[in-house]
Protein backbone atom coordinates (compact mmCIF):
# COMPACT_ATOMS: atom_id res chain seq x y z
CA UNK A 1 0.00 0.00 0.00
CA UNK A 2 1.31 3.53 -0.59
CA UNK A 3 2.11 6.09 1.83
CA UNK A 4 -0.52 8.17 0.42
CA UNK A 5 -3.28 5.17 1.07
CA UNK A 6 -2.31 4.95 4.23
CA UNK A 7 -1.62 8.37 5.07
CA UNK A 8 -5.52 8.85 4.19
CA UNK A 9 -6.72 6.11 6.08
CA UNK A 10 -4.99 7.70 9.79
CA UNK A 11 -6.50 10.92 9.10
CA UNK A 12 -10.10 9.21 8.43
CA UNK A 13 -9.76 7.44 11.56
CA UNK A 14 -8.95 10.49 13.49
CA UNK A 15 -11.67 12.02 12.12
CA UNK A 16 -14.02 9.44 12.85
CA UNK A 17 -12.54 9.30 16.63
CA UNK A 18 -12.91 12.99 16.79
CA UNK A 19 -16.52 13.12 15.22
CA UNK A 20 -17.83 10.77 17.47
CA UNK A 21 -16.59 12.68 20.74
CA UNK A 22 -13.89 10.05 21.99
CA UNK A 23 -10.98 11.50 23.85
CA UNK A 24 -8.39 10.06 26.03
CA UNK A 25 -9.54 9.98 29.84
CA UNK A 26 -7.13 10.95 32.65
CA UNK A 27 -5.45 13.91 30.06
CA UNK A 28 -4.19 16.65 32.07
CA UNK A 29 -6.81 18.81 33.50
CA UNK A 30 -4.61 21.49 35.02
CA UNK A 31 -2.81 24.02 33.11
CA UNK A 32 -0.05 24.97 35.36
CA UNK A 33 2.17 24.08 38.09
CA UNK A 34 -0.11 24.16 41.11
CA UNK A 35 2.65 23.79 43.49
CA UNK A 36 1.87 21.98 46.79
CA UNK A 37 -1.63 20.51 47.64
CA UNK A 38 -2.82 18.38 50.91
CA UNK A 39 -6.15 16.80 50.79
CA UNK A 40 -8.03 16.21 53.96
CA UNK A 41 -11.37 14.30 54.95
CA UNK A 42 -12.82 11.67 57.40
CA UNK A 43 -12.55 8.17 56.95
CA UNK A 44 -15.24 7.43 54.99
CA UNK A 45 -14.35 9.57 52.64
CA UNK A 46 -11.20 7.77 52.31
CA UNK A 47 -12.29 6.19 48.55
CA UNK A 48 -12.47 9.92 46.65
CA UNK A 49 -9.98 11.45 48.67
CA UNK A 50 -7.10 8.15 47.25
CA UNK A 51 -8.65 8.81 43.54
CA UNK A 52 -8.58 12.39 43.95
CA UNK A 53 -4.73 11.82 45.54
CA UNK A 54 -4.19 9.89 42.38
CA UNK A 55 -5.43 12.10 40.08
CA UNK A 56 -3.55 15.31 41.46
CA UNK A 57 -0.32 12.98 40.81
CA UNK A 58 -0.98 12.30 37.91
CA UNK A 59 -1.60 15.92 36.91
CA UNK A 60 2.02 16.60 38.34
CA UNK A 61 0.86 17.72 41.77
CA UNK A 62 2.86 17.53 44.45
CA UNK A 63 1.27 15.89 47.79
CA UNK A 64 2.16 16.83 51.23
CA UNK A 65 0.92 15.52 54.73
CA UNK A 66 0.77 18.41 56.83
CA UNK A 67 -0.75 21.59 56.01
CA UNK A 68 1.74 24.01 57.00
CA UNK A 69 3.82 22.94 53.55
CA UNK A 70 1.04 23.15 51.27
CA UNK A 71 -0.29 25.77 48.89
CA UNK A 72 -3.29 24.87 48.67
CA UNK A 73 -5.42 22.56 50.90
CA UNK A 74 -8.53 21.06 49.43
CA UNK A 75 -10.90 20.06 52.59
CA UNK A 76 -13.49 17.33 51.99
CA UNK A 77 -16.65 18.59 53.88
CA UNK A 78 -18.77 15.92 52.78
CA UNK A 79 -19.77 12.40 50.57
CA UNK A 80 -23.11 11.41 49.83
CA UNK A 81 -24.38 8.76 47.64
CA UNK A 82 -28.28 7.96 47.24
CA UNK A 83 -30.24 5.41 44.53
CA UNK A 84 -33.80 5.80 43.57
CA UNK A 85 -36.23 3.75 41.44
CA UNK A 86 -36.81 5.79 38.38
CA UNK A 87 -39.39 2.85 36.34
CA UNK A 88 -41.47 0.04 37.12
CA UNK A 89 -41.73 -2.93 34.91
CA UNK A 90 -44.99 -4.98 34.04
CA UNK A 91 -44.65 -6.26 38.11
CA UNK A 92 -44.77 -2.94 39.47
CA UNK A 93 -41.09 -4.10 40.25
CA UNK A 94 -37.83 -1.45 40.15
CA UNK A 95 -36.65 -1.69 36.29
CA UNK A 96 -34.58 1.29 36.11
CA UNK A 97 -32.92 3.23 38.96
CA UNK A 98 -30.96 6.36 39.33
CA UNK A 99 -27.99 6.78 41.15
CA UNK A 100 -26.30 9.73 42.62
CA UNK A 101 -23.16 11.39 44.58
CA UNK A 102 -22.62 14.94 45.57
CA UNK A 103 -19.61 15.80 47.18
CA UNK A 104 -19.49 19.33 49.08
CA UNK A 105 -15.57 20.59 49.39
CA UNK A 106 -13.86 23.91 49.82
CA UNK A 107 -10.11 24.83 48.79
CA UNK A 108 -7.90 26.96 51.00
CA UNK A 109 -5.14 28.78 50.56
CA UNK A 110 -1.74 28.80 53.29
CA UNK A 111 -3.09 31.54 55.23
CA UNK A 112 -6.44 29.43 55.62
CA UNK A 113 -8.50 32.34 53.64
CA UNK A 114 -11.15 30.63 50.86
CA UNK A 115 -10.03 30.16 47.51
CA UNK A 116 -13.27 28.27 46.51
CA UNK A 117 -16.25 28.27 49.10
CA UNK A 118 -17.61 25.46 50.32
CA UNK A 119 -19.41 24.02 47.03
CA UNK A 120 -21.24 20.94 46.11
CA UNK A 121 -20.13 19.02 43.15
CA UNK A 122 -22.57 15.99 41.96
CA UNK A 123 -22.80 13.36 39.21
CA UNK A 124 -25.95 11.41 38.23
CA UNK A 125 -26.20 7.97 36.20
CA UNK A 126 -29.68 5.71 35.41
CA UNK A 127 -28.94 1.66 34.95
CA UNK A 128 -31.59 -0.72 33.67
CA UNK A 129 -31.86 -3.65 36.78
CA UNK A 130 -32.80 -7.19 36.09
CA UNK A 131 -34.28 -8.74 38.85
CA UNK A 132 -33.59 -12.38 37.02
CA UNK A 133 -29.44 -11.64 37.18
CA UNK A 134 -29.01 -9.18 40.20
CA UNK A 135 -25.57 -9.49 40.90
CA UNK A 136 -24.99 -8.46 37.30
CA UNK A 137 -27.03 -5.63 38.35
CA UNK A 138 -24.88 -4.84 41.11
CA UNK A 139 -21.85 -5.10 39.77
CA UNK A 140 -23.29 -2.51 37.11
CA UNK A 141 -24.44 -0.25 39.66
CA UNK A 142 -20.60 -0.27 41.48
CA UNK A 143 -19.05 0.77 38.07
CA UNK A 144 -21.50 3.31 37.73
CA UNK A 145 -20.43 4.43 41.36
CA UNK A 146 -16.83 4.57 40.28
CA UNK A 147 -17.60 6.16 37.27
CA UNK A 148 -19.87 9.01 39.36
CA UNK A 149 -16.31 9.50 42.03
CA UNK A 150 -14.29 9.88 39.07
CA UNK A 151 -16.45 12.82 37.37
CA UNK A 152 -16.72 14.53 40.43
CA UNK A 153 -12.89 13.99 40.87
CA UNK A 154 -12.16 15.98 37.19
CA UNK A 155 -14.90 18.41 38.02
CA UNK A 156 -13.19 19.27 41.26
CA UNK A 157 -9.41 19.39 39.66
CA UNK A 158 -10.75 20.99 36.99
CA UNK A 159 -12.29 23.77 39.25
CA UNK A 160 -8.61 23.88 41.14
CA UNK A 161 -7.06 24.58 38.20
CA UNK A 162 -9.27 27.12 37.50
CA UNK A 163 -8.94 28.76 41.05
CA UNK A 164 -5.25 28.47 40.94
CA UNK A 165 -5.06 30.44 38.01
CA UNK A 166 -6.96 33.32 39.35
CA UNK A 167 -5.18 32.89 42.63
CA UNK A 168 -1.18 32.84 42.57
CA UNK A 169 0.51 31.36 45.10
CA UNK A 170 3.84 33.40 45.06
CA UNK A 171 7.16 32.23 48.05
Amino acid sequence: MSKKWVLINLTWVFLTLNACGWQLRNTQLLGNSLGTVHVSYSGYQSSLAVELKHALRANDVQLVGATDNADYQVKIIDTNQSRRISALNASARAAQYQIYQTVDYMVLDPLGAQIIPMTTVSAESTYNFNESDVLASQNEEALLQNNLRSKIVRKIIRRLGEASDSHKVYP
